[in-house]
């Protein structure tokens, strides 16, 4: 799972262009003091992700009272005004029925205006329609938490990243410093006698080395600054400061059975597979109950005239209307059979997702263990590199030993300190792991 966070990481810096600009943000240029919690505020601002999540919300909403009018009063009002002729022999009314009658009628005029109101009783299809509309926008409302926590994952990813980055720039000057150091000793050796120009050529190319070092962790340094101001949706051009550092923290390991239990009723992923299982079960019930009659009432209130205030009285009509289905040429049946198949990819799905987050905080938790030695390790490493290093140069300036062990020396140093930067750096992203796992990125802080 931490492999995977940290290919979503890149994957957000990738695709920051959904980011808008901020507004009121430090103008171009000017340094921008960044806080984790306010890189992670205003990602949730500003990502594209977030502003989609929200708007899916609104359009849920309009299904939702979509399928309530199903079950509201429907009132509409017409009036029309015609004029008509009729033929009485159409209607079996001919000379040969009433002999001398002339079958053609009219012209005249008629004037209908009326008020209709129909109103659903019982529609059992309706209300589970209604039902599992309600439950989408429950599951857009989490799945609206379900993005800002991913964009809360990848914003304190790239801050970690941009952190480390500066760590290991503070490293290379570090170890580009002790380079100097050690080539003016190796000059100054060989001024004495105990030196060969070998190891001054030596030293000189590891200095050279070094500088090389310096270069790429400064341009590792403004990449990862660079994608951590896209994502948050600064201007690129600000002198990024970050006020937050790497540390070992000291909270206590949570039990793996409590880190289960807070996955089970925090993963927001889990809440969503458990909602779209709810939908996909009111679904197939509305589609088995089409095959249920259904009862409305209807009823109308108007005026009938030959024209609007002549001959005008009032009429009305007032009714309950029993409507069951006979055969709609196997439609009822067929949603029957789509609404049971979704109804049981719901369930895989739930039942394959439960697996996979016990897996995921069974795994994030172990990796926190490991993490939490290696960089304790990493620290001791580097302590160790310092006394040999230490030890090789007083060998080197008394003339008992070349300066191969120096820089062999050098090297081991400048490898635990990467290897401390690197360690404390996974440590902490271990440490959001587990958080992510239990459904409570938020609760993340350096």
């Amino acid at each position: 799972m931490l492999e995977r966070w940290w290919k979503r990481a890149m994957l957000f810096a990738a695709c920051v262009a959904w980011v808008t600009p901020l507004q009121g943000q430090t103008p171009s240029g000017d340094v921008l003091r960044l806080s984790l919690d306010e890189a992670i505020r205003l990602a949730l601002q500003n990502h594209l992700q977030v502003l989609l999540a929200r708007e899916a919300i609104q359009e849920a909403q309009g299904r939702r009272s979509l399928a309530q009018s199903a079950l509201m009063p429907h009132l509409t009002s017409a009036a029309y005004q015609a004029d008509l002729t009729a033929n009485l022999a159409a209607m079996g009314l001919g000379p040969k029925k009433i002999p001398g009658l002339d079958p053609f009628v009219g012209p005249f005029s008629r004037f209908d205006a009326r008020l209709q109101l129909v109103q659903s009783i019982f529609n059992l299809a309706a209300v589970r329609r209604y039902q599992a509309a309600a439950r989408a926008l429950s599951l857009a409302r989490v799945q609206e938490q379900s993005a800002e926590q991913q964009i809360i994952v990848a914003t304190a990813l790239a801050y970690i990243a941009a952190l480390e980055a500066e760590q290991e720039v503070q490293a290379a000057r570090a170890d580009l410093e002790l380079a100097r150091r050690l080539f003016e000793l190796a000059q100054h050796s060989r001024q004495v006698g105990v030196a060969t120009g070998v190891d001054v050529a030596r030293a000189e190319t590891h200095l050279a080395a070094q500088e090389v070092r310096l270069a790429q962790a400064r341009t590792d340094l403004e990449t990862a600054q660079l994608n951590l101001l896209r994502l948050i949706g600064a201007p690129l051009s600000s002198q990024l400061q970050l006020t937050d550092a790497l540390r070992l923290a000291s909270e206590p390991l949570p039990s793996l059975e409590e880190a289960l239990g807070r996955a089970w009723s925090e993963r927001l992923e889990l809440k969503a597979a458990e909602e779209q299982l709810k939908i996909a079960q009111l679904e197939r019930q509305a589609a088995l109950a089409s095959w249920l009659p259904s009862i409305s009432f209807f009823g109308d209130y108007g005026s009938s005239a030959i024209r609007p205030l002549e001959t005008s009285l009032p009429t009305r009509s007032v009714g309950l209307r029993l409507d069951f289905p006979v055969f709609d040429g196997g439609r009822t049946r067929s949603e029957i059979q789509i609404s049971a198949s979704r109804l049981r990819q719901a369930e895989l799905r739930l039942k394959d997702l439960r697996a996979a987050i016990e897996k995921e905080v069974r795994e994030a938790h172990a990796n926190l263990q490991t993490r939490r030695e290696q960089v304790e390790a990493a620290r001791k490493a580097v302590e160790l590199a310092e006394r040999e290093l230490e030890m090789a140069q007083d060998r080197f300036r008394n003339g008992v030993a070349s300066n191969i062990e120096v820089i062999n020396a050098q090297a081991a140093l400048e490898n635990a300190r990467k290897g401390w930067i690197q360690s404390l750096a996974l440590y902490n992203v271990a440490r959001l792991n587990l958080a992510a796992a239990m459904g409570r990125p938020e609760d993340f802080r350096l």
